[in-house]
């Protein structure tokens, strides 16, 4: 079909026209997203500026709360007025401007007495301000008074790790731990103190004292201090006891002689030596060292019961009575005496019956010294501190006294005839 000019030039119109429109409508979409991209841009500029403006009023009241808590009340003493200022002015210091603000406000609960108050503040402190020592001591200081000691050591061990005083608050720490009974925590604190103060004997003994209450072994600690200090006799006298109750007897013996060139007149010395040689067996050395205690003092029962105890464990059954028999005449009521007297006649029986081959061969003589035995231990039986021993003694001779048949058999004997036994006669 044949396309005239006239319907050409329509249809070129037609296409001019559409092409126009969707320029038309390109241009106009690219001014509306400039505009829209301009109006958020302005939107966004306008939110920082309000938030910007936020923070200078939060910023200048802050600073205007602090001012007043401060300068208007606190530095006045007014501390009850400046209380909310300050807590307005926490509320508001989010970029914590002001960090001495817990230390005022708590230090002020504290002048109107309110601790409970004060501790909220400080607890909160500690966290906002971790590093701030003094936030720590006057935490401590509270949990202390309300001897809540679990608590006072944390923040005592914050306040040594700060660099706070490190003598005081270790002296503080050790004690907290021996209030909550943490003894081996309070000795290691000793420890710490006395690298601190090494010439200090108070703090060693009392680091010892603690370690003997908790039931622990002193004696490396004493051996250090005897070590440190050879001529304290304290510590000679504390190890020579410390020995004396393990049983150590070398030891005893040694720390004793130690005690004695020191104090030859030591009477504690010489009494645990006499043990200690008692617990060796060696009687002859134990009779020297309570030979010496009665130069000392002559009229000592006890010495001279000692003495005879020994002698009569060597079978020198005449010189234990002699002994014994002193100490009556020193004090007639001094029960041992009687028991020594009475194992003189006991032991000088036994020995002679064991030389015959046995209780099996026990004769009339035997028993009459049996009987003077379980006399003397009769006696003994009056005294409280010795009645057990009497009464064990006369337990176990009861068989060995003489019976009414001994007696029918042997009407006029009344005394033992073997020349064994004539100087319990004398």
């Amino acid at each position: 079909m044949k396309v005239t000019n006239k319907k050409r030039n329509y249809i070129f119109l037609f296409r001019s026209i559409i092409f126009c429109g969707l320029i038309l409508f390109i241009i106009m979409m690219y001014f509306s997203c400039v505009s829209t991209t301009e109006e958020v841009i302005k939107a966004e500029e306008g939110d920082v500026i309000s938030k910007a403006e936020q923070d200078s009023i939060r910023r200048r009241q802050v600073d205007l709360d602090f001012n007043l808590a401060y300068y208007e009340y606190y530095s006045h003493k007014n501390y009850k007025d400046a209380i909310p200022f300050y807590w307005s002015a926490i509320k508001n210091d989010e970029e914590l401007r002001y960090p001495g603000m817990y230390n005022q406000l708590g230090q002020s609960y504290i002048e109107i007495e309110e601790p409970d108050s004060a501790q909220i503040v400080y607890e909160m402190g500690v966290e906002k301000v971790p590093d701030d020592v003094y936030i720590h001591e006057r935490l401590e200081w509270i949990y202390e008074a309300k001897s809540e000691f679990d608590k006072a050591i944390v923040e005592a061990e914050k306040i040594l790790e700060l660099g706070g005083d490190k003598q005081y608050y270790l002296t503080k720490l050790k004690n907290f731990y021996i209030w909550n009974n943490q003894i081996q925590e309070a000795i290691n604190v000793y420890d710490k103190l006395i690298e601190l103060e090494p010439d200090s004997k108070e703090l060693q003994d009392q680091k010892t004292n603690l370690i003997k209450l908790s039931g622990g072994s002193v004696i490396e600690e004493y051996k250090k201090l005897h070590e440190k200090y050879p001529n304290d006799r304290k510590y000679i006298e504390a190890l020579m006891i410390e020995y004396h109750q393990e049983n150590d007897n070398a030891n005893v013996l040694s720390m004793a002689d130690k005690l004695l060139a020191l104090e030859p007149e030591n009477i504690s010395a010489l009494d645990v030596k006499s043990d200690a040689y008692a617990n060796l067996q060696r009687w002859k050395d134990r009779i020297n060292v309570l030979s010496r205690k009665l130069e000392i003092n002559s009229d000592d029962p006890q010495a001279l019961c000692d003495i005879s105890e020994s002698y009569n464990i060597l079978k020198n059954y005449e010189t234990a009575r002699s002994y014994a028999t002193r100490a009556i005449r020193i004090d007639e009521n001094y029960g041992m005496a009687y028991i020594r007297i009475g194992e003189a006649y006991e032991f000088c029986a036994e020995d002679m019956i064991s030389k015959r081959g046995g209780f099996a061969k026990i004769r009339f003589d035997d028993k009459l010294i049996y009987e003077l035995a379980n006399e003397q231990y009769r006696k003994a039986s009056n005294y409280i501190d010795v009645s057990g021993i009497a009464s064990r003694k006369m337990s176990a001779i009861k068989n060995s006294l003489p019976t009414k048949e001994d007696r029918f058999m042997n009407p006029d004997q009344t005394k033992a005839n073997n020349p064994v036994y004539q100087w319990i006669y004398r």
